[in-house]
């Protein structure tokens, strides 16, 4: 059987990704005044965050001063629409907890809850 490349540069991606995951959450565990020593580490995290942002946005290089500064509002427009969809999204897991939690809690003039 082979493998289509795409199919293999696909995988080999998703398996680079994952491995830069797993760093990443290791970095986090880190003490803070370890900083210095991890300071080429945190650059090549960073850079791959930033490059799976980009790609995941699909802007095209800017050619000049204009397309450059659009390109950043474009940029910026996307960033606050992504955020207030995951605050949105994180508020309704929120009062999902909350009603899971209000199941259980005695309704007026009812002694104990529904466990």
């Amino acid at each position: 059987m082979t493998t289509q490349p795409e199919q293999t540069g696909e995988r080999v991606e998703r398996v680079c990704r994952a491995a830069l995951d797993e760093i990443r959450m290791w970095r986090h565990k880190q003490p803070h005044t370890d900083a210095p020593l991890f300071a080429e580490l945190d650059a090549i995290l960073d850079r791959a965050a930033v490059g799976r942002i980009e790609a995941h946005l699909g802007n095209p290089e800017p050619t000049s001063l204009p397309e450059a500064v659009a390109a950043h509002h474009t940029l910026i427009e996307q960033r606050h629409r992504i955020i207030t969809d995951a605050h949105h999204a994180w508020d309704l897991a929120e009062a999902h907890a909350i009603r899971n939690i209000a199941r259980f809690m005695p309704a007026a003039g009812r002694k104990g809850g529904d466990a």
